[in-house]
């Protein structure tokens, strides 16, 4: 009962966060949405971004994703690997107003992540761990506008995987890096 109060309370956050700025909607107009892929070296996360600006250099999103993992022996046992969605918001400031060229911001992602691990015996054993993974991040990037009037999004991230609600033996958690690429309609 617990972890579903947590995850009401997380998503009324999430969803205060994300329509706050458009509170003044005829002064900050949705922007689009758009594709991203992050990458890190135990996994890939793909997902859908919605996007809008609160200024010529500032941006919110908010994602829908999914996260592939497979952390080998990198986590707390021989073998883990698994998947599972994710919803996450963030923003982004950019160093000029038209917003191209270098940018920096922060995010938080919510993973539910489902995890089958294993151990090398002696004794051998393995097993499942349903886990919820908080993960705030910062990040740097580097954005240009293509002639469809898209814009891309390269960006390097650094940041912490905290596991908040474990069900099962504890898995791995900790320091990530993540590469990512967008592509932003308008």
């Amino acid at each position: 009962m617990r972890i579903l109060q947590f995850i009401t309370r997380l998503i009324s956050a999430f969803l205060i966060t994300i329509f706050l700025p458009t509170a003044h909607a005829e002064q900050n107009p949705p922007t689009g949405w758009g594709l991203e892929v992050q990458a890190y070296p135990t996994g890939v996360i793909p997902g859908v971004r919605y996007e809008w600006e609160t200024s010529t250099q500032d941006q919110w999103f908010a994602r829908l994703a999914y996260n592939f993992t497979d952390r080998s022996d990198f986590g707390e046992h021989a073998d883990e690997s698994g998947s599972g969605p994710g919803i996450g918001f963030g923003w982004r400031h950019w160093l000029n107003q038209n917003q191209s060229a270098w940018h920096y911001g922060a995010r938080l992602d919510i993973w539910n992540l489902e995890i089958d691990w294993e151990e090398d015996g002696p004794p051998s054993s393995e097993g499942k761990t349903d886990v919820l993974v908080m993960q705030p991040s910062g990040e740097l990037g580097y954005s240009w506008h293509t002639t469809g009037g898209s814009r891309v999004d390269l960006t390097a991230g650094l940041g912490v995987e905290v596991n908040v609600n474990t069900d099962g033996e504890d898995v791995g958690e900790g320091i990530i890096v993540l590469g990512g690429i967008t592509w932003e309609f308008k």
